[in-house]
């Protein structure tokens, strides 16, 4: 081969190198966009499950509440200590919970790190630790959570009746409300209460749902006490410095150093009612934490208030001075 043949060749190879450079500069940019695509995708995957366990986070923990609640109800039986045993078994059920995720390559974990009260009585604090991994891509988030105590659809009962009147003969439920027969009696008798018959057949909520009367002196609004009646009537419950948050009604407390709720335990109505200067007009105030408060018996008696008269029944509450106070009513007598 002539030298002229020497400079065609490597004429043609000049030409056609800036081709094969095209060539493998547009799959190198195909690969690396599969590779971004695929990053995005993965990105995408992993943030979609940390929303989800997010998310999952209060629906899981509401159902953890009402079954321990339930399950303190069903045995009359306290939790000995609510926030580790919730807290346990929240974290068994997060567990079951992040496997799902697997199928998809993705590993998640949710710690529960910590359930407690919430400034606001009718929820519970819950802090917990999201990680979610695919492949390189890494995703953490610290998070505090409220559960709701509220929920129509839901509604969460409270335990506290069921261990107090264990061994006394027990309170029932029928409906929403929970039914003491005489149990309620057997309990304030073992303590010596006076006029702890006035209790035969109250009733009480069995559903925690919070008073929509705010500020609750609304309750005696206008005098026709209208909004107590229907206070009661929907077994609404109040918050209170002096009444036990909802952590430690599972552990059978009806006091306790947080701040928490109280409720209503409503005499049976009666066809007649006695003078106020019988003793039967007094009794232990109508408020469950001074009805169930076994460490200070008999602090707040209350006198005898008409709410409603249907004409053949009175329909009443015992109640204190500083309670007719807190919810707007006139004083006794």
């Amino acid at each position: 081969m002539d030298n002229k043949g020497y400079v065609m060749g490597l004429f043609s190879f000049i030409l056609i190198l800036p081709v094969f450079l095209m060539i493998m500069i547009a799959v190198n940019m195909v690969a690396g966009g599969a590779d971004i695509q695929q990053t995005r995708l993965n990105s995408h995957e992993v943030f979609s499950v940390a929303d989800d366990l997010e998310t999952n986070i209060p629906l899981i923990g509401r159902e953890v509440l009402r079954d321990k609640s339930e399950e303190v109800i069903r045995t009359g039986n306290p939790l000995s200590d609510s926030r580790k045993e919730i807290k346990d078994e929240f974290q068994d059920r997060m567990n079951k919970w992040c496997l799902k995720y697997a199928s998809g390559g993705i590993r998640a974990e949710c710690k529960i790190l910590t359930v407690d009260n919430s400034p606001d009585p009718f929820k519970v604090e819950v802090k917990s630790s999201i990680n979610v991994e695919k492949g390189t891509l890494k995703h953490q988030v610290n998070l505090s959570q409220n559960i709701s105590l509220i929920n129509e659809s839901y509604p969460i009962p409270d335990p506290l009746p069921f261990v107090k009147c264990k061994g006394y003969g027990g309170a029932t439920i029928r409906g929403n409300r929970i039914y003491y027969a005489s149990s309620l009696v057997n309990y304030l008798k073992s303590r010596g209460i006076n006029n702890s018959k006035a209790y035969e057949n109250a009733t009480s909520s069995l559903y925690i749902k919070k008073c929509p009367y705010n500020p609750y002196t609304l309750h005696g609004n206008g005098g026709s006490l209208v909004n107590l009646k229907n206070c009661i009537d929907n077994g609404f419950y109040h918050e209170s410095s002096d009444g036990a948050c909802f952590l430690c009604r599972l552990e059978g407390k009806s006091v306790c150093p947080h701040y928490g709720m109280e409720t209503f335990i409503v005499p049976a109505p009666s066809v007649t009612l006695p003078s106020s200067n019988n003793s039967s007009a007094h009794a232990v105030s109508a408020l469950d934490h001074v009805i169930f408060d076994d460490t200070d018996p008999g602090t707040y008696f209350g006198h005898i208030m008409v709410y409603f008269n249907n004409d053949t029944h009175y329909f009443y509450l015992y109640l204190d001075d500083s309670h007719r106070e807190k919810y707007g009513l006139p004083p006794h007598d």
